[in-house]
């Protein structure tokens, strides 16, 4: 998923920002009834169709509304049954069978059945839907042929009902991280008022999660207790409220008061009554530059590698700047060998590249469009890259996203270079290598490579030490191919009280499911004033 669009998360905080103030903070408690837990974000758009949505202010939203067979462990993220209240897989570990729940409901009151699950991922799988997540269902038997429109066989897809309550999935080969994979929110079901509408709206909505929407505005998105859902006994929430808001400041007065439980990503630092609210942790993300590598002539693997070869990476990829800077797109792990990123500047081999492409010192090169939102880390690292392509003549031309637009609707508009940053959606290398293949939906850079595309599909059928190690080797190409070019490997940002909101515990993903989040006790604090009558 992509990180929700605003430029806090790539730069470092000053450290005098972590020098609070001791303001008070009002803490409510004693309620008579369950409480209404409201989270601040910055004020975005949402997109309420799970299968459209890429941002993870929406996905958090969808921990509300919707709910797959699986959910996330709030605190490892391992896979927890959800609709599904049992399942079991052969022996060759391609078929899956789910057992969805006997009071698995609709928020309108009505069952939740397997057909609603073979119908929705059909749809999700739909060349017409465009669904970007589309391509990690791949791994499902059929899957891909009628994803890119090659087989138009619904029945060629391995996803079929076999009762009411029975649900079974045949692999092309299996996929020890399946149920993990089942954890997004690209694979709930969808109601069948829905299936095919493009534009939803928020009255429209039919969800089969914990809570329901209640109203939406500009402002703010209210959320009711689903009073039907299946695990409501445990829902801790008297409901949710979401508000948009404008600026760090109010956000931040909004939490010193107690008027806010929760800022996903919104603070002034400096104004915060607490430190100890402000809760960073490394994420499984990163953040860099991408090529339209689907024009001239950057649709030339050796023009972008020439260029990424030119630029000294040690001034960008400063740990004055970024917390975590990184050459590789995958965050390293136990048991995965990253491969080697392009680090360190090579001018000789940058001039033999651009010779052999047709441009000898660089000459016929055209300028570089670069888009971006306006951040001075930005400005800071294309001044390096200008200076450092002059030796080849090459020019930047800077195009900030203007108040109001997406920095998609601008690239719409044409580019060379973007940024970007992208959350790994599952546990697993695949979650950033599947985005690149030459026909996923994800595939922004429009990267095409033979070469790469065998390596991911050979990884389908590969288990262990195997699959990891052709994982690796198909990063080492993408990073050699340069249609990326990393920057860092994100940290979370988020500012809560922990003692006083239970349910919430810092993870890679920074994903935080609603159901888990109840009230606790606040910790005791000097200045901190106790009311005696809840918030409602």
């Amino acid at each position: 998923m992509k990180i929700s669009p605003r430029p806090f998360a790539a730069a470092l905080v000053p450290l005098a920002a972590l020098l609070l103030s001791a303001a008070p903070r009002l803490f409510a408690a004693g309620a008579d009834s369950p409480r209404e837990l409201v989270v601040g974000m910055g004020r975005y758009d949402v997109e309420l169709n799970p299968y459209k949505s890429i941002y993870a202010h929406e996905m958090q939203i969808f921990t509300a509304l919707y709910e797959g067979l699986f959910t996330y462990d709030p605190q490892s993220l391992d896979p927890v049954r959800a609709q599904a209240e049992s399942f079991e897989k052969s022996k060759d570990g391609k078929t899956w069978t789910f057992r969805l729940r006997e009071d698995a409901r609709w928020s309108d009151g009505s069952s939740v059945t397997a057909a609603d699950f073979v119908e929705s991922w059909l749809y999700l799988l739909s060349p017409d839907t465009k669904a970007e997540y589309a391509v990690f269902l791949d791994i499902v038997k059929g899957a891909k042929a009628f994803r890119t429109g090659r087989n138009k066989s619904r029945a060629s897809v391995g996803i079929k009902a076999t009762g009411e309550r029975t649900l079974v999935v045949t692999l092309a080969s299996p996929a020890a991280y399946f149920t993990r994979l089942l954890c997004h929110s690209a694979f709930v079901p969808v109601h069948p008022s829905l299936r095919g509408v493009r534009a939803w709206d928020a009255a429209s909505v039919v969800g089969n999660g914990p809570f329901v929407i209640a109203s939406s505005d500009r402002s703010a998105l209210t959320l009711a207790r689903n009073e039907g859902y299946w695990d409501a006994e445990n829902v801790a929430a008297g409901g949710i409220r979401i508000l948009f808001l404008d600026d760090d400041e109010t956000a931040t007065r909004l939490f010193n008061d107690g008027e806010v439980d929760w800022l996903t990503d919104t603070a002034d630092l400096d104004g915060l009554a607490s430190a100890e609210s402000i809760k960073f942790a490394p994420m499984f993300a990163t953040g860099y530059y991408f090529w339209d590598s689907s024009r001239r002539p950057w649709n030339d693997a050796r023009v972008r590698r020439a260029l990424a070869l030119l630029v000294p990476w040690e001034k960008i990829r400063d740990p004055e700047s970024y917390y975590e800077p990184t050459s590789v797109l995958v965050l390293p792990f136990a048991g995965y060998e990253s491969p080697a990123g392009i680090s360190s500047r090579d001018e000789e081999e940058a001039l033999r590249l651009l010779a052999k492409a047709g441009y000898p010192e660089g000459r016929g090169l055209p300028a570089v469009r670069f888009v971006s939102y306006r951040s001075g880390t930005h400005d800071a690292n294309i001044a390096v890259i200008e200076e450092a392509w002059k030796r080849v003549g090459l020019s930047v031309e800077r195009v900030v996203v203007p108040e109001g637009a997406t920095i998609r609707d601008v690239r719409q508009e044409g580019f060379s270079l973007s940024f970007t940053s992208w959350i790994g959606d599952f546990a697993d290398p695949a979650a950033f290598l599947l985005m690149w293949t030459g026909d996923s939906g994800l595939n922004e850079a429009g990267y095409k490579s033979r070469e790469y595309d065998a390596l991911m599909e050979r990884s389908m059928a590969e288990e262990g030490a195997v699959r990891l190690s052709t994982l690796a080797e198909a990063e080492g190409k993408l990073l050699s191919d340069a249609p990326l070019l990393p920057l860092y490997h994100s940290v979370s940002f988020n500012v809560i009280d922990t003692d006083s909101i239970v349910g919430w515990y810092q993870n890679p993903l920074d994903i935080h499911p609603f159901k888990s989040m109840g009230f606790g006790s606040p910790k005791a604090r000097p200045y901190v004033v106790y009311a005696g009558k809840a918030r409602s």
